[in-house]
């Protein structure tokens, strides 16, 4: 009798347990990822990226990978951590740096977390930061 009852107490901790966990990864997903509009076409560590549709997801160990769902193109960046002023959780944006008509991703941050994730200045930034000061953009169109 005690056999079946403690045999039924660790299936139900065990279910318990698999349930949690998987809640646990399912709501870290989804506050790794967003999804932006992008309206001009911008520069990543890994060259220059059209105007469109992407996916955005911190893959962890300062990496971020951007997805574009029109062209399927996917570019994976190293990335370093920041974070706001304030310590507390942001809305989710990405901010651009323009330099004439040439825009680069600087940081991103995802809803609710309390630091973003920032690309390394490129060779190409660091050419034009000499000529022009750059303009600080933030995207809106992130859902």
């Amino acid at each position: 009798m005690m056999n079946r009852t403690t045999s039924r107490v660790a299936i139900g901790a065990a279910l318990l347990t698999t349930f949690f966990l998987l809640s646990i990864e399912s709501a870290q997903a989804q506050s790794n990822r967003m999804r932006a509009t992008i309206p001009f076409a911008f520069y990543s560590n890994e060259g220059v990226l059209p105007a469109g549709d992407y996916d955005i997801e911190r893959l962890g160990s300062g990496v971020a990978k951007l997805f574009n769902r029109d062209s399927h193109a996917v570019v994976v960046s190293n990335t370093i951590s920041i974070s706001n002023r304030t310590g507390q959780s942001v809305s989710a944006k990405l901010v651009f740096h323009r330099y004439g008509n040439d825009y680069f991703l600087k940081e991103m941050w995802w809803e609710g977390a309390a630091d973003g994730r920032a690309l390394l200045i490129s060779k190409a930034e660091r050419e034009l930061a000499r000529t022009f000061t750059p303009v600080r953009i933030v995207s809106v169109a992130v859902r």
